[in-house]
């Protein structure tokens, strides 16, 4: 859901500069997955001043995310470097997985932050339109396969494969599931 609200208010933002010259959009078509951003601004009733602050927030947003995603990289990238050390350092480890779960609370907040803005920016109106957008986006995506992964991270030759079910290393699952129930 929150993938999909960045990318609508990207296109907000991209509609905006593009709903001046909406001659030269018609002609091209949009990636899959991407609603038309001239009709989504005009779907939500944006004004010009709400699409150029809708526009500064999704390019500051962007930034932002390009930025901590960069520092939580590095940052396993060291943790990584920490874990390979001939000699292992507990507390330099536990610092570093500290500093992990600090930088992905981060981007939790930040995306929490903007997304609170734009429900600041929208009038009642225009939220309940977002959310009936996002509801029928959601709907016409239908269920997740069994095993697919949720992340979407691409794979790297040589990466780590996490194990089917819960509890794999990416897995957004409770890594202690509940135990079987008695059998009567």
């Amino acid at each position: 859901m929150r993938v999909w609200l960045m990318a609508a208010v990207g296109v907000l933002v991209g509609g905006s500069v593009l709903a001046v010259g909406a001659q030269e959009v018609r002609g091209r078509r949009e990636p899959a997955g991407r609603p038309d951003p001239v009709a989504l601004r005009a779907e939500l009733g944006l004004s010009d001043e709400q699409a150029a602050q809708v526009q500064k927030m999704t390019t500051d947003g962007r930034k932002q995310a390009i930025r901590q995603r960069a520092d939580l990289a590095v940052a396993r990238i060291e943790l990584e470097e920490l874990m390979r050390a001939p000699a292992v350092d507990q507390k330099a480890i536990d610092a570093k997985v500290k500093a992990i779960g600090d930088l992905q609370a981060a981007q939790l907040k930040a995306r929490t932050d903007q997304r609170l803005a734009l429900r600041r920016l929208l009038s009642p109106e225009q939220q309940e339109k977002m959310e009936r957008l996002l509801r029928e986006k959601r709907a016409g995506r239908g269920p997740r396969p069994a095993g697919a992964r949720r992340d979407r991270r691409p794979t790297r030759p040589g990466a780590p494969v996490p194990p089917p079910g819960p509890g794999g290393p990416w897995s957004e699952e409770d890594d202690n599931p509940a135990p079987p129930e008695p059998e009567r």
